[in-house]
C-alpha cells in the first residue's frame, strides 16, 4: 500500500509538472477547462497509462523476473491469483513444486499480474531466511492487520527493533529454562487426561470427543503457567472469558478468511468503518486481550517489586526482572506469546491425534514405547526431561506431524530493497536480481512435502524417516531448509524448543492413556484457517482409556 501511495503521489506531481510545461511552452495544446481540472484529467490519463504498463507490458516484456520458471496460462488480468486461496493453504504451490522444473525459485503472476516468487531450494530459502533476512520483511498490510490483534511483539516487528527484541528475549528460551518447565507440561498433560476421562464417564462409552477444544484449553493453561506464572484453569473452566475469546478468534470460518483477505487489499481505516459483524468481534477480542495483557504485566511488576514471586521461572518474570522492556512492550510480548505459544502446539496436537486415529499401528507402537519407558500419567513424580527426550519414536512421531502439518502453512515477505537470490542453471548457480517491492511467498506446506527432497512418499505419514543414527532432527535430510515449519535464521521461531517439549509431553500422556479412532472413519478431514491451520470441521474422536499405565 505504501508503494501504491508513492506511485500515485509521483503521478500527481508528474501530471502537475506536465500541465505546467504545456501551459508555458505550448499553451495552444492546453486541455480545455480550468487549470486544476486539466491537471486532474492528465492525472487520470497517467494513471491509466501506468496501469497498462504495470499490468500488461512490464511483467511480460521488461521484468527481470520474467524468465524465471512458473505455471503456464492464467488469466490476462488476474494471473494465478485465485489459486492463492486454494484449500488446503499452500496446495497450489505444492503442485507447482512437483510439476515445474526450477532452479530454486518459482515465479507466478497474482492479481493484476503482480509478480510473486516462491523460493523452493534450500539455497534460495537460506538466502531469504538467513543470509539476507533483513532484505525481506512482512508486507505492511499483513503486519498492520496482525499488530491489531497481537500487538507489536517479536513476530511482527522488523529491522533494528526485531534485533533488539530477539536479543533480549533469547535468555528466556535457553535449553535450561525450558527443561525447568517440564513439570508444568506434565502436570497439565495429566489435567488433560483427567478432563477427557471425566467427559467419557459422564457421556458414556459412545461419547464423541471434540479434541480441538481440549487442545486449545490445555495449551492455554500451559502458556499461562509456563509463560506468565498464571494458571488460567481453562481445563476446568471452558467458559472462561479468555478461553471463549481465543476460541472465537481462532475458529476457522470462511467469513474470517474473507475478512483477512480484504484487510490485506483495502486500507485498515476503511475496513474498520464497514458495518460487519466480524469487525465488531475483532474489536471486542482485541479489547479483552489487551486489557488482560496489561493487567498481567502490572500484576507481575507489583509482585516483583514486593519481593513476591522472585523464584518463579516463567517467561514473563524473567522479562520483567531484566528491565529491558517498558510496560506496553511487555504487554505486546504477552499477546504474542499467548497466541504463538499456545496455537502452535494446539494445532499440532489436533493433527497428531488425527494421525494416530488413522494409523493404528503407529499408535500402538508409540504407546508401547511410552509405557515401557515413562511413569504413568496418574502418579507423581513425573518423568525427567531426559526420560522424554530419549524416546526415539515419540520424537519421530512429533517431528513427522510438524513436517506434514506446519501450523502456518504459508507466510509472506517483501523485498525492502534491491537484492539477489541464488538460482541454479545449467552453467551453475547464479545470483538473480530481485527488485525492491517483490513479494516472496514462503510455503512450509509445499517445502515440507516436496517429493524432490523427501521422496515419493513425501505426503505420507512416515515417522521412521526420523529414526536411525543422525536422523532424529533431520529426517535424513542434508539441509535444515528441507523443512521450514519453524523457519530458520534470525526470523526462526524463538519458542520452538518450548513448543516441541510441550508437544512431546502432551502426546506421551494422550497416547499412553487412550486408544484413539475417528468418530467417522469416512470423514474428509482437511485444514482450514486464516493464519494458522486446524481441521475445518473440528476433530471428532472416539477415545477409550486403557488401564495398566
Amino acid at each position: 500500500m505504501a508503494m501504491l501511495r508513492d506511485v500515485l503521489v509521483a503521478l500527481a506531481v508528474a501530471s502537475a509538472g506536465e500541465m505546467l510545461a504545456v501551459h508555458l511552452v505550448a499553451p495552444q495544446y492546453q486541455l480545455a477547462g480550468n487549470f486544476s481540472r486539466s491537471i486532474l484529467r492528465l492525472f487520470l490519463l497517467n494513471v491509466s497509462l501506468y496501469s497498462v504498463w504495470k499490468m500488461f507490458i512490464y511483467p511480460f516484456f521488461f521484468s527481470p523476473l520474467r524468465e524465471l520458471p512458473g505455471p503456464k496460462g492464467g488469466s490476462l488480468l488476474y494471473g494465478h491469483g485465485p489459486l492463492q486461496f486454494s484449500k488446503p493453504p499452500g496446495s497450489a504451490p505444492l503442485r507447482w513444486v512437483k510439476e515445474i522444473p526450477s532452479g530454486g525459485i518459482i515465479r507466478y503472476r497474482s492479481f493484476f499480474n503482480i509478480e510473486r516468487l516462491i523460493p523452493t531450494s534450500p539455497e534460495a530459502l537460506k538466502a531469504v531466511l538467513s543470509d539476507r533476512t533483513y532484505d525481506f520483511e512482512k508486507p505492511a498490510p499483513v503486519r498492520n492487520f496482525l499488530v491489531r490483534l497481537l500487538g507489536a511483539g517479536l513476530i511482527l516487528v522488523e529491522g533494528n527493533e526485531h534485533k533488539f527484541q530477539r536479543k533480549h528475549l533469547l535468555p528466556a528460551f535457553q535449553i535450561q529454562q525450558i527443561r525447568d518447565l517440564y513439570p508444568v507440561f506434565w502436570e497439565k498433560a495429566r489435567g488433560l487426561v483427567e478432563g477427557i476421562e471425566e467427559e467419557l464417564v459422564e457421556g458414556g462409552p459412545d461419547t464423541i470427543v471434540e479434541f480441538g477444544k481440549w487442545a486449545t484449553r490445555v495449551t492455554l493453561d500451559i502458556i499461562g503457567v509456563a509463560g506468565f506464572g498464571r494458571d488460567f484453569k481453562a481445563l476446568k473452566n471452558p467458559d472462561d472469558e479468555l478461553v471463549r475469546t481465543y476460541n472465537t478468534l481462532l475458529e476457522p470460518t470462511t467469513e474470517k478468511t474473507i475478512f483477512f483477505a480484504m484487510n490485506i487489499v483495502f486500507p485498515m481505516w476503511l475496513m474498520k468503518r464497514i458495518p460487519w459483524k466480524v469487525n465488531d468481534q475483532m474489536r471486542d477480542i482485541t479489547t479483552v486481550l489487551k486489557r488482560f495483557a496489561l493487567d498481567l504485566v502490572r500484576e507481575r511488576q507489583r509482585d516483583i517489586g514486593a519481593k513476591r514471586g522472585m523464584e518463579e521461572k516463567d517467561i514473563l518474570t524473567l522479562l520483567v526482572k531484566s528491565n529491558d522492556f517498558k510496560v506496553t512492550e511487555l504487554a505486546e510480548q504477552v499477546l504474542t506469546f499467548l497466541a504463538a505459544g499456545h496455537e502452535t502446539t494446539s494445532s499440532a496436537m489436533t493433527w497428531v491425534m488425527y494421525l494416530m486415529a488413522t494409523h493404528p499401528e503407529t499408535q500402538k507402537r508409540l504407546r508401547e514405547e511410552i509405557r515401557a519407558n515413562l511413569p504413568s500419567i496418574s502418579v507423581a513424580p513425573g518423568p525427567t526431561p531426559a526420560d522424554i527426550e530419549k524416546l526415539p519414536y515419540l520424537n519421530a512421531v512429533c517431528n513427522e506431524t510438524l513436517r506434514l502439518y506446519p501450523t502456518v502453512p504459508v507466510t509472506t515477505r517483501e523485498a525492502v530493497k534491491p537484492t539477489q537470490l541464488p538460482v541454479k542453471t545449467d552453467d551453475g548457480t547464479i545470483m538473480h536480481a530481485i527488485p525492491k517491492g517483490t513479494p516472496i511467498l514462503l510455503v512450509p506446506w509445499a517445502i515440507n512435502r516436496s517429493p524432490h527432497t523427501w521422496g515419493q512418499d513425501a505426503e505420507k505419514f512416515v515417522p521412521d524417516r526420523w529414526m536411525g543414527e543422525g536422523n532424529g532432527n533431520t529426517g535424513g535430510q542434508s539441509s535444515n531448509y528441507s523443512q521450514i515449519t519453524f523457519l530458520h535464521g534470525a526470523r526462526s521461531c524463538i519458542g520452538q524448543g518450548f513448543a516441541k517439549a510441550e508437544f512431546k509431553c502432551l502426546v506421551a500422556a494422550m497416547v499412553g492413556r487412550f486408544e484413539v479412532e475417528m468418530a467417522d472413519s469416512s470423514e474428509n478431514v482437511y485444514p482450514a484457517g486464516v493464519v494458522t491451520t486446524k481441521p475445518a470441521n473440528g476433530m471428532r474422536l472416539r477415545m477409550k482409556p486403557l488401564r495398566g499405565w
